[in-house]
């Protein structure tokens, strides 16, 4: 569920895969590699909770099409998170609470006063199953996984800048026109024409079930590109402290592209993520006690998957 809601807070995902991916991809190359990679692994190393909140917007020849904001405070050692999110899209404006705690999984939308408790089998079969703590505490696993984005990666390496002021350093990435790789507007471009189209996929309603949350509504609200869809600039950038912290990122990706009426559309989607409280986070709670709660039991195990992974 953490993850569900960091991707709806996301969603914009690709922009920080590129950044994540074009940093490891620079041993031994320039200074902003290697710099966000030692932040990278000793943010993961030493900071066992934080605070992080994120927004995405989605801004369509000017307009704005979709606003969201999420905090999501998290508890490492003990697995306890807890998280609230808005989303604004068109004059339709919803919000979600989670809580993990005590071992339960609480969801509470904002148009309801109902607590609904989510059974855990289905889900800590599906996580045990997923193998991915071990895997990637593995060095073996963590070489050869960094191997792979090396060879993805390739030259784009050489456009992540390093800027120091101080103890404080600032990571860019800036990517426009033929410096986008061939391969990542192909596949951003498939992306981008198989997400507006309407697959009618059950999960939106389950998502209306369990979350309380219209999926539909946020889909109907953006650009349907179809034809001549292309990346036009992709700006990515991250703040590292003087603790070797990783405080900050940003993503701003613009796209072009028509519809299936012809109609040209510049789109920009713009992700932010400010992170804060290392170690001193403590995720927020819920009392149950005298209010209305409903127990949801995840029966079908697939459909589990299904929207816990999407």
């Amino acid at each position: 569920m953490n993850k569900k809601l960091a991707m709806i807070g996301a969603g914009a995902v690709a922009g920080s895969v590129l950044l994540m991916s074009s940093v490891y991809a620079g041993i031994g190359g320039t200074p902003g590699y290697d710099t966000y990679k030692s932040a990278i692994k000793n943010t993961a190393v030493t900071v066992q909770n934080s605070t992080n909140k994120m927004n995405l917007t989605v801004e369509d020849n000017g307009k704005v099409l979709l606003q969201v904001n999420t905090t999501i405070k998290t508890g490492k050692d003990d697995k306890t998170g807890s998280a609230d999110a808005t989303l604004q899209s068109g004059e339709t404006k919803q919000s979600i609470q989670y809580f993990n705690q005590g071992g339960k999984q609480i969801i509470k939308s904002g148009n309801s006063d109902v607590y609904k408790v989510l059974e855990n089998d289905a889900g800590e079969e599906m996580r045990h199953e997923s193998g991915h703590p071990d895997e990637l505490q593995d060095p073996a696993f963590a070489r050869e996984a960094e191997n792979v984005i090396d060879a993805l990666v390739g030259n784009l390496k050489n456009y992540v800048t390093l800027d120091e002021e101080g103890s404080a350093k600032e990571i860019s990435l800036h990517l426009e026109g033929s410096q986008i790789p061939a391969v990542v507007n192909a596949v951003g471009s498939l992306i981008i024409r198989e997400g507006g189209r309407d697959h009618g996929d059950k999960a939106q309603g389950k998502a209306a079930d369990i979350f309380g949350l219209n999926l539909q509504t946020v889909h109907d609200s953006l650009p349907k590109l179809t034809d001549e869809i292309k990346i036009d600039a992709v700006n990515l950038g991250a703040d590292v402290n003087a603790d070797n912290l990783i405080t900050s990122h940003a993503a701003e990706i613009r796209i072009s592209g028509k519809d299936n009426q012809g109609t040209p559309h510049s789109v920009v989607v713009k992700l932010g993520m400010e992170s804060s409280d290392f170690n001193s986070t403590t995720p927020d709670t819920v009392d149950l006690t005298g209010k209305q709660v409903e127990n949801v039991k995840l029966s079908d195990e697939k459909t589990f998957q299904r929207w816990h992974r999407s």
